[in-house]
């Protein structure tokens, strides 16, 4: 009997399946959209999936803001200057493949930035601008030479996205495709499942760090708002997000004290941008008035923003540099009194402004141009976006009682992005995402051939001593020589207010310890927390993640 207990016990063991390894999936929140659309292509900065850069298409090497610029090497294990800072060397990570498969090589690199080069559409960084040529040195090692001393070029090439030739060098239009079924080097390359209301992007089968990498899926839900957001952040849905919760600590919280969490230091400069070259006549009259902005600005009622329309998470700027306060030690020494007294609030002294430069009021009281033209504009703002919806309600209120005719509009995100870019549009509250250095920030937003590539060019501003002294910062490697630039630069801003600074957003921030650890916290800043869009460190955070045991 005891022989035929175990060969049945035997057989039962050998034909019961292997307990199967539960998959860790992360779920996040990255960007508002009413459905999901299949679009994972790295040049469409308006249409593609807020998971495309970083997530499937990985950087040479990363710059965390967190440690002063502190390089992370990853698709290059190296990079170095010629020594006239005319052209940069890449090493290449060796074994790195492509998520199906394919070795990437030199020649991937030489391919993305040429055909950046070859096509404006896509080049949102400059590479024609920027680079005289790209030389293949070895299959690991590529040089790209500069048309001028740039010693800021590292920085910006990790934004450009690097592409598999042997995939895009056979679409015929690298702008129109949608990209459904991508080939990366990141992470996160395989797309699982994908509807309009959720879609599920699993770990590179091929991925070079897959030691590091302790999540097999990232799971996106449809969210439409920020109110849609608190509703399924409150349900304990979401691991890592980072949206406007009104008063976090009621609302998020205390829904899970032991596992809902946030951090939310100060972060990017979020301004009113008009459009300079609006085609309606009468708005670009007036936006391109010195004294119009001024009195614009002087009717913009920054603390309610700050305390009414942001909970008091967001800092009030009260620079007409703009300069976000995590750079403080590049703030310019000239004595700013002369421009910053634009940035208070102030109805009755914008109203003589307007009254001094000639904008009269009509029967209806709103006011025209010097020249007799309507000013009549609408502020664009993403739909449920309602932190900033109400932004613009205070800054309408504002317009308003100096007697110009200004309203909202909410596109969807999408659209909005594209009419920002694209410039289509009259007036909208931007952002620019900042750098390692000040650089960025006022490079994207003020750089003349910034317009058209990147939103914070959204004004289409151009001021060649501004250009200059942009390239001469460039130019040069010199801290000291660095800093008397920017000096330069913050002037030249505060003089002419191209754009109206407002606040400075925190950090959007949340996360919950319900099922995974690594969190970057105050006490480990070990990456800007974020993970929207164009933050290269949430490759880092992903990284540092765990599944709870």
């Amino acid at each position: 009997m005891q022989f035929w207990k175990t060969t049945i016990l035997a057989a039962l063991t050998l034909a019961a399946p292997a307990t199967a390894v539960a998959e860790t999936v992360l779920t996040l929140h990255l960007e508002e959209q009413s459905a999901w659309v299949r679009n994972f292509n790295p040049f469409n900065l308006g249409s593609r999936r807020a998971s495309t850069i970083d997530l499937i298409y990985e950087p040479l090497v990363i710059f965390n803001p967190m440690e002063g610029g502190k390089p992370y090497y990853r698709l290059a294990t190296g990079l170095s200057f010629s020594d006239d800072l005319k052209a940069v060397t890449y090493t290449l990570r060796d074994g790195v493949k492509w998520s199906d498969g394919q070795p990437f090589t030199a020649e991937d690199v030489k391919y993305s930035i040429d055909l950046a080069r070859g096509n404006p559409v896509i080049d949102a960084y400059g590479m024609a601008d920027a680079v005289e040529s790209v030389e293949v040195v070895d299959p690991h090692k590529v040089t790209i030479r500069l048309k001028t001393v740039d010693s800021t070029f590292p920085e910006t090439f990790s934004d450009v996205p690097i592409i598999p030739k042997h995939v895009w060098s056979a679409i015929p239009d690298p702008v129109a495709t949608a990209n459904e079924n991508p080939v990366g080097t990141g992470p996160m390359t395989e797309i699982r499942r994908f509807t309009t209301q959720v879609y599920e992007q699993c770990r590179n089968p091929n991925y070079w760090d897959a030691a590091s990498l302790k999540v097999d899926c990232l799971k996106f839900p449809q969210i439409a708002g920020n109110d849609q957001t608190l509703a399924i952040a409150q349900s304990g849905e979401l691991d890592w997000f980072g949206s406007f919760l009104p008063d976090i600590e009621k609302t998020y919280v205390a829904s899970d004290p032991a596992n809902h969490h946030y951090w939310q230091p100060p972060a990017e400069t979020v301004s009113l941008m008009f459009n300079l070259k609006t085609a309606n006549e009468g708005n670009r009259e007036a936006f391109n008035d010195l004294a119009f902005r001024k009195a614009v600005s002087l009717a913009m009622d920054r603390d309610s923003m700050v305390n009414v329309a942001g909970y008091g998470y967001p800092t009030a700027n009260t620079h007409a540099s703009g300069l976000p306060p995590r750079f403080e030690v590049w703030r310019s020494k000239t004595d700013s009194t002369q421009w910053d007294a634009f940035i208070g609030y102030d109805i009755e002294k914008a109203k003589a402004l307007l009254d001094q430069a000639g904008y009269k009021p009509g029967a209806d009281g709103m006011r025209t141009t010097p020249s007799g033209k309507p000013i009549s504009f609408k502020i664009l703002v993403p739909n449920g976006w309602t932190d900033w919806i109400d932004d613009s309600q205070i800054a309408i209120e504002g317009l308003r009682a100096l007697g110009i005719d200004a309203g909202v509009e909410t596109p969807e995100l999408e659209q909005r992005t594209t009419a920002m870019i694209g410039g289509s549009f009259d007036a909208g509250l931007g952002s620019t995402l900042d750098g390692a250095t000040p650089f960025k920030f006022y490079n994207d937003t003020y750089n003349s051939k910034s317009g058209g590539r990147v939103e914070g060019g959204s004004a289409r501003y151009a001021n060649p001593d501004l250009d200059a002294a942009l390239a001469a910062f460039r130019s040069t490697t010199d801290s000291a020589r660095q800093h008397e630039l920017m000096g330069k630069v913050q002037d030249i801003v505060s003089a002419d207010l191209p754009v109206i600074p407002l606040f400075n957003n925190p950090t959007w921030y949340q996360y919950s310890t319900k099922r995974f650890t690594g969190w970057a916290t105050p006490d480990n800043p070990f990456a800007v927390p974020e993970n929207h869009d164009g933050v290269h460190t949430r490759i880092l955070h992903l990284l540092a993640l765990r599944p709870v045991q």
